[in-house]
Formats: structure tokens, sequence, C-alpha cells
């Protein structure tokens, strides 16, 4: 187990000085603190101690290079707080501008930072670094409202409800344990998962698609949660895709998919479901319907929403780098070559070409 490191307190301090005055060489006074040998040699030396040149035999003896304890603890707390080097994210630099920016367009800070990595940008930036600037703001309007457009709104995770059970209630059911194993290995699109999203008192529902490999996202609304809906919903998106971009779908065992062997049949698709109370099992979309949170948040009514505004949501998670695609975009890697184009969208989103890059 690694061993815990405490800085030298001023209680140190006034004993190394005292020792100093009768006479302790360094190590001497390390084995009294019990700590390394190098670490008062470098207290000694931060703060102008020095050999004495000659040892009186009689007398008081000196202090050895006027080392001073309070001197030296007041060194060391300003030091703390003060930092090596300049910040580069500062609230109103060009940089920070930049930043703003990208979590108005909905990123998260760490793909805020992985974006203007790939747009060879001369200051390159952790996540964490966002996340200081951001907390380390007075308290005020502009906190509260940089702090509203991070990605979820709530401090705490909360749990999420297991819901009843609903396993044997669909017909001719295809388990996730028969599902080949090239599909779980993500080797090529095609391969979605796919689920509900519900409003306010459940009243209103809209279906969510996610393809497993480039994480391409398509929304579906629905008229009700009913099976007739949700086949007669998810068969229009789907056949917006080429039929080798529609292989497989990963449901969950909700009645909604009651009627899967009418979407095969119209689709082309295979449905394979999941087991009972086994999120993980479609992790991209539990992922995904997080995410859609931030735009159509719980307990509002989903009904208002047109397909429209659905695809414009869509295409807004399409666009955003993601850290497991290598900070590539879902739209460049599941349309067709040279249909998005990565530096141009982002460089108009950022304004990075009235900047001068």
């Amino acid at each position: 187990m690694a061993k815990k490191y405490n800085h030298i307190t001023l209680e140190d301090r006034a004993l190394i000085q005292t020792q100093l005055q009768q006479g302790f060489k360094p190590a001497a006074i390390a084995a009294g603190l019990n700590r390394p040998r190098s670490c008062i040699s470098r207290e000694l030396a931060r703060n102008g101690w020095k050999v004495p040149s000659a040892t009186r035999s009689v007398g008081r003896p000196p202090i050895a290079g006027g080392y001073s304890s309070s001197r030296a603890n007041s060194r060391a707390r300003t030091l703390c707080v003060v930092p090596r080097v300049k910040r580069k994210l500062v609230v109103g630099n060009a940089l920070w501008g930049k930043v703003r920016d990208g979590l108005q367009q909905g990123l998260s800070p760490e793909q805020v930072a992985g974006t203007l990595a790939r747009m060879n940008e001369p200051v390159r930036l952790c996540h964490e670094t966002i996340y200081q600037a951001i907390y380390m703001m007075p308290r005020g309007e502009l906190r509260t409202d940089t702090i509203a457009l991070l990605r979820f709104g709530h401090g705490k995770r909360r749990p999420r409800t297991r819901g009843c059970d609903r396993r044997g209630q669909i017909p001719n059911m295809t388990s996730i344990d028969q599902r080949p194993a090239d599909i779980a290995e993500r080797l090529v699109p095609g391969h979605w998962e796919g689920d509900h999203i519900k409003g306010k008192g459940n009243r209103s529902q809209i279906g969510t698609l996610v393809e497993r490999t480039t994480l391409y996202v398509a929304l579906v609304k629905l008229d009700n949660g009913t099976a007739q809906a949700t086949t007669e919903g998810f068969g229009t998106i789907l056949q917006r895709f080429d039929g080798d971009m529609r292989r497989s779908l990963t449901y969950d065992q909700g009645r909604e998919m009651a009627q899967h062997a009418k979407l095969t049949e119209e689709t082309g698709i295979k449905v394979y479901f999941a087991h009972p109370h086994s999120p993980w099992e479609r992790g991209r979309n539990e992922n995904t319907n997080g995410l859609l949170r931030q735009y159509l948040p719980k307990g509002s009514d989903l009904s208002h929403n047109s397909q429209q505004q659905l695809d414009d949501i869509a295409w807004k998670l399409n666009t955003r780098p993601r850290k497991s695609l290598d900070w590539k975009c879902p739209a460049e890697l599941f349309l067709p070559v040279d249909a998005f184009d990565f530096n141009a969208y982002w460089a108009d989103k950022l304004g990075l070409v009235a900047l001068g890059h």
C-alpha cells in the first residue's frame, strides 16, 4: 500500500529550528521527525539554510543559516495557493469564449477539450481544467448560467426505478443469448439498440434508436405507447437507412415491442430481447437516454415535439465528438463518406474562423 505523505507543519518547523540551534545535523532531525532525510534537506534549502563554516566549541552556537520556522511556514502557505504557472483558462479570455460556445452547443467539458484538440488549437485543455474554471467562478448570475450549460442539472445521481416485471408477455421472443457473437463485438454497423423514454405521468413517449458501432441516434415520434404505434413509428424511421444498416435491433422486454415479427417483415431487421432488469445489455441506449434528458427533461410533455424537432435533437447528438470514438462524431462514421465535414461544422459552431483559426 502506498505511503501517505503529510506536509511539514509549523510545529515540525519549530522543532527543526530548535534542533538546528542545538547543533543537530539534518539527518538526525529527519530521524527524529520520522521523515526522509531528503525531505528535511529540501526544506532547509528552500529557506536559505547553509552549513556553518566553522563550529565553535564554547559559547552559544550560531543559528545555522538563519532558518526561521515562522518565515518558512508563511512562505509555504503562500505558495500552496499561488499557481506556479499562469492559468490557461480564465473567464473572459479568448479560450474561455471557445469553451462556452462549445458548452452552448451541448458539448460536455470533455467533448469541448477533445474537439479543440482535433481542431489543432494551439492551447490544449484538460476537461478538469474546464470544470475547475466553471466552479471557481464567484457566485452570481454568470456562474449559474454557465453551470446550467453542463450536461445534467441535478447535483447527485438518482437511482433508477426497476419497474414491474413484464416477462412472458411477448410472443416468439428471440433472446439476446441467441444473438450472434459478431453483434456483441461491434465489428460492423447496422446493429441497433432501442427503447422508449416517457414524459410526465407516462402519458407521452418517444422511441429511441442507437446504432451500436457508430453511436448514431435516431428518434421516433409516437402518438402512444401501443405495440402498433411503436411498430409503425420504428418502421418508418428505420426505412430511412439502407438495408445493410438495419441488421438487428436489441430491445428490452417491453410490451410495446409485441409486434416485433411485423417490424422484421417490413424492415428486414432481426429483433433480439435482453434479459429482464438488465439495462447493461443495452448500455449504449441507456446512456443515450440519459443524454437526451438534456433536451427532453423528465416530467415534461413529450407529445409537443414534432418529428422534425426530434430529428434536430438527434442531429445534435450525432455531431458531438465522442471519447469512445476517438473524438470522432457518429455522423462522420455512420453517414456516407464526405457527407459530414467535422472541421467545417465545428469551425462554424465555435467561431474559429472569426478568431483567425
